[in-house]
């Protein structure tokens, strides 16, 4: 959930109430642009069913009985699930499940590479710490909140009377439109999440890097849990998905609730430029010698492949996602559309006095404050790339150095111990610490010799806790070490030096970004305009649709499993493929999941989709499960900052390779049994 400030939302409550005003009543302007409230769909069903939706807003979101909402669970609080039976059966994808299959893999029980499937419901496995969470219902409470002297206090109030009223649920208030409203969510949360079923990662990873955010796609991203109750059963959602394997039509009504986590879509142009092309720059660069750094030493030693799966997938998702953006927003000339946006506002309220009064400085001031937080937000981002999230001992000595007891500090040093490799621990600290250098020169009097000096020093430190650990009965750390040492300083200097100037200016932005909001809103009546994605519970909506996104080059919505076999290579750890898939594709047994005789792997669509949106049910007109979303396409990565529906699509597993990996490849007809699989 993003964070906000109060500063400069006690505003006169009825300003407020005509911006909301306008927020419900305008009409639509974008079909598939946008990540709308499901509460407030009226605005927009009419659309959808113009483009082929059959359902009620009543049938998505209902307070009253049971609606599509309630088959949607944030899925450990990254991702989303669905349900697809009444016992609880949970779909999402397999890249959200990564970090479970992981834990639960060894190298005699390597789940990532062999898959995992349970028999029965005796053979699932826990989860411990993962849980899933249901949006039971929403309410707007921004009359409460702008409307109160302390708006905090009125949060607070609010969230302690519905838990007075009804203690089984959690509450929170989020803000929206960077808050300009609010909403109060109820949610009910369910601790007990245990595995079901997951490809090998040669189908549910098919691609890996070199596909990712790519089409053609061909990668059956998908793995299932199951929620129990806390009774130990088996949990009844209120409402479950049909599962859908019939034909498919380019051009058909298609639908994704989840829980995106964040977009920027109303960044003024200076903040877009920063963003992309100085921020997420670095990013790139910093992350490409990591990913270099851990490929090599993966390809050639097969547990650090095991230890370092799900550290090299998060570092090459953002890495690869933040290249499309860069290289999305000059092929789609995107800081040109905010310039012309700008200039038109500059133009609608220079023709009304009382607007050119209120925000006839907004723009200048926002071109300000971003430049002004320059200097401090590279320096914050060098930490975080290259410290924080670069050297991954940082971290582990932090959280260790704040540890008194024991037996807790062991268990904490045995378990990085658990999946650390030396090798690329080592070389990935002295790398870091020669780019960090660049941008925080500073750091050097806290570095004993050269970079790789210091790493090694570090790293023999390292080894001599773990051996400390397994004999020692009375364990603690040292109170003065390289490693502490250099936490201590480099944290002391993040929080004098680099966080107060960041902070400080960002107060400023997140003011001005407030009052940008709501004038935008006021200057354009004519325009819808949807929330930036939060974390909370979203639709939107477009259609099976293809595109040509450069020269010559025309993507069709459907993928099929000869793709994959043209894609195989033998061997390749991103394009293997296992041999009872070839021999299903060979003898042609694709039970009733083909189409035309072929096997369905990937679909793209034109739904506004971003992260967290992983594992999104992607529904068609009749709110039945036709996909799996993962992805979107390379060309239409920017959507998070700049929305382009002429490019931007969303890549599905299509669910009939889902149901047919189940069946035919993993012998799973008991799965397929418990679900409601209609035509």
């Amino acid at each position: 959930m993003f964070k906000f400030t109060l500063a400069n939302y006690n505003t006169q409550m009825k300003k407020i109430v005509t911006v909301l005003t306008i927020i419900y009543s305008i009409s639509i302007s974008h079909a598939k642009e946008g990540i709308w409230i499901p509460m407030l769909l009226n605005n927009n069903i009419a659309e959808m069913q113009a483009m082929g939706c059959e359902l009620s807003a009543e049938d998505i979101y209902s307070v009253n009985h049971s609606s599509l909402k309630d088959a949607i669970v944030s899925f450990g609080g990254f991702c989303t699930g669905e349900f697809i039976s009444s016992q609880g059966l949970v779909l999402t994808n397999h890249h959200c499940g990564y970090g479970q299959i992981q834990k639960q893999s060894s190298l005699e029980h390597n789940y990532l590479k062999e898959g995992f499937w349970a028999n029965n419901t005796s053979e699932e496995l826990k989860n411990p710490g993962l849980f899933v969470k249901q949006l039971v219902y929403m309410e707007d409470v921004t009359n409460a909140v702008v409307g109160s002297l302390d708006a905090e206090a009125a949060i607070s109030s609010l969230v302690e009377a519905k838990t007075a009223e009804n203690s089984n649920y959690d509450y929170e208030v989020v803000p929206f439109f960077y808050g300009n409203q609010f909403f109060l969510l109820a949610t009910k949360k369910y601790n007990d999440v245990r595995l079901v079923g997951a490809p090998p990662s040669s189908i549910g990873k098919f691609g890996a890097d070199t596909d990712n955010w790519v089409f053609p796609r061909h990668t059956g991203d998908f793995s299932l849990f199951r929620v129990y109750d806390d009774a130990g059963l088996p949990f009844t959602p209120a409402q479950h998905l049909k599962v859908n394997i019939g034909p498919r039509t380019p051009g058909e009504f298609t639908m994704v609730l989840g829980y995106p986590g964040t977009t920027q879509e109303y960044l003024p142009a200076v903040a877009m430029d920063q963003l992309v092309n100085e921020v997420n720059a670095y990013k790139v660069e910093v992350r490409t010698v990591l990913l270099e750094i851990m490929d090599r030493e993966m390809r050639k030693n097969e547990k650090a492949k095991i230890q370092y799966a799900s550290k090299y997938a998060s570092t090459a998702n953002g890495w690869k996602k933040w290249i499309g953006q860069i290289e999305g927003i000059e092929s789609t000339k995107g800081l040109d559309r905010k310039r012309r946006l700008e200039a038109d506002f500059t133009a609608r309220i220079a023709a009304d006095p009382s607007l050119w009064s209120e925000y006839g400085s907004l723009l200048n001031d926002l071109n300000v404050a971003y430049t002004k937080r320059g200097p401090s937000g590279v320096m914050r981002t060098a930490f975080i790339e290259t410290i924080y999230y670069g050297m991954p001992w940082f971290n582990f000595m932090n959280g260790a150095m704040r540890i008194e007891e024991s037996n807790e500090l062991k268990a904490k040093v045995l378990s990085f111990q658990e999946g650390l490799n030396r090798t690329i621990s080592e070389e990935a600290t002295t790398k870091m610490l020669e780019l960090a250098l660049k941008d925080l020169p500073e750091l050097r009097t806290s570095i004993p010799g050269t970079a790789e000096e210091f790493s090694k020093a570090v790293h023999d430190e390292l080894d001599g806790l773990f051996i400390a650990a397994l004999g020692q009965e009375e364990f603690s750390l040292e109170e003065q070490s390289v490693s502490s040492d250099f936490v201590s300083t480099v944290f002391g200097m993040y929080r004098s030096d680099i966080a107060p100037a960041y902070n400080e200016q960002n107060k400023r932005i997140a003011s001005l970004q407030a009052t940008y909001m709501e004038a935008l809103i006021t200057a354009f009546p004519e325009r819808q305009f949807y929330p930036d994605a939060n974390s909370t519970l979203r639709v939107t909506y477009g259609k099976l649709e293809g595109l040509a996104p450069r020269d010559a080059v025309s993507y069709r919505t459907t993928t099929y499993l000869e793709g994959v076999m043209a894609k195989y290579q033998p061997g390749d750890y991103e394009f293997d493929v296992p041999a009872k898939l070839i021999e299903l594709y060979e003898t042609k047994d694709y039970g009733p999941y083909a189409e035309n005789g072929k096997i369905p792997v990937c679909n793209i669509a034109s739904n506004h989709t971003t992260g967290g949106n992983s594992g999104s049910p992607v529904l068609n007109g009749r709110g039945e499960l036709i996909g799996l979303n993962f992805d979107r396409i390379w060309e239409g990565t920017m959507s998070d900052v700049n929305f382009d529906e002429r490019i931007c699509r969303n890549i599905m597993v299509d669910s009939r390779y889902v149901l047919f990996i189940i069946d035919k490849f993993a012998g799973q007809k008991w799965l397929i049994d418990e679900m409601a699989v209609t035509q």
